[in-house]
């Protein structure tokens, strides 16, 4: 199998870096012939080819006539269109979260793959998180439903200067919003939020979002920022079920699991409540085996699906269903109102 990564930047170089183990090192059997890298930076894309011992090429065109089996696209959002219509009728995609800037643009994407019998993902890579797995997997095996979801995700923004008018909800909201959507197995119905906006590049910087499940009778309330300092990044998920809560921590790849108080009978005094508080139980859940690389088991179920003729999980209609998800919260933010959202 021969791969490409269109853009090898911040995000495209790891990719980069993914592809090269999985082809050392014959990962779950995956036989990659060669990785080819483009960049519109030459120089960097040679950089890039050095390091991973890749073939880098000049011209999208020579990409096209290389015959490649699958391509990775990982340049800005607002180039996701333009370079995917190019390379569709030729190879599989997977293209980098959101999958385009406008509902416009992912739709059209979708429709030349479904003509081309093209597969094409999207790469909303916190579903390949090992907690995302098993948190859906305990939900499903709880009696109690869902009754309310919170995420909190912050760290710094792009860097100082530097923007193609795409704001922290296209980068960073989506990522909870989707994951929301694929644990509750619904779509959100109403959604209202507040933001706040870049002045001089006119893109929010800070946005909450509720969003309301309607089907589920379920709340998400949930926060992306950029507005924080360079060493404080902060990626969370909280689910409270009627008599436990359930905690995830993206980054280092824990749930904790917390019930209610322990019972008891007071007589009123503020040591016993303080006492009933803290006896509350609070265990850390095993994920089974060593944290793994949510990009690498995204790069690997990618190929996978390629190798079986088999639907991703993060299907372009899933990434269609998050991009409209967060472009009615950027809208509700500008107009001060709630939004409804149909399907």
């Amino acid at each position: 199998m021969k791969v490409a990564v269109v853009g090898v930047g911040r995000w495209g170089v790891n990719h980069v870096r993914v592809l090269n183990d999985i082809r050392k090192l014959q990962l779950e059997g995956i036989e990659l012939e060669e990785v080819y890298l483009f960049d519109t930076d030459n120089a960097r894309a040679k950089h890039v080819a050095l390091l991973y011992n890749g073939r880098w090429l000049g011209d999208l065109r020579e990409l096209v006539s290389t015959k490649i089996d699958a391509a990775i696209v990982s340049v800005p959002t607002i180039y996701h269109y333009s370079v995917s219509m190019k390379l569709l009728p030729h190879m599989d995609l997977l293209v980098e979260k959101p999958i385009a800037a406008k509902l416009t643009e992912a739709e059209e994407m979708g429709r030349l793959a479904e003509r081309e019998d093209r597969l094409l993902a999207v790469g909303h890579v916190e579903r390949f998180n090992p907690v995302v797995p098993a948190l859906k997997d305990r939900l499903q095996n709880e009696k109690g439903g869902v009754v309310y979801v919170s995420a909190q995700r912050v760290g710094p923004g792009p860097p100082s200067g530097y923007t193609l008018n795409l704001g922290v909800a296209h980068d960073l909201l989506i990522h909870d919003v989707d994951v929301a959507c694929y644990l509750l197995d619904s779509l959100p119905t109403r959604v209202i939020a507040r933001a706040s906006w870049d002045q001089e590049y006119g893109i929010e910087t800070d946005i909450t979002a509720i969003f309301s499940f309607e089907e589920k009778d379920v709340i998400g309330n949930f926060r992306a920022s950029w507005r924080t300092s360079p060493n404080l990044k902060k990626r969370m998920i909280s689910i409270q079920l009627k008599d436990k809560i359930l905690e995830a921590d993206y980054i280092i790849q824990n749930i904790t699991l917390e019930k209610g108080l322990m019972e008891h009978k007071s007589r009123g005094e503020y040591s016993e409540l303080i006492s009933a508080y803290t006896s509350r139980t609070r265990e850390s859940l095993s994920l089974l085996g060593i944290r793994r690389e949510p990009l690498l088991l995204e790069d690997l179920h990618f190929l996978r699906c390629i190798m079986k003729n088999e639907k991703p999980i993060n299907s372009w209609e899933e990434g269609f269903k998050a991009l409209k998800c967060i472009l009615s919260a950027i809208d509700s933010a500008k107009k001060g109102s709630i939004i409804n959202i149909e399907w």
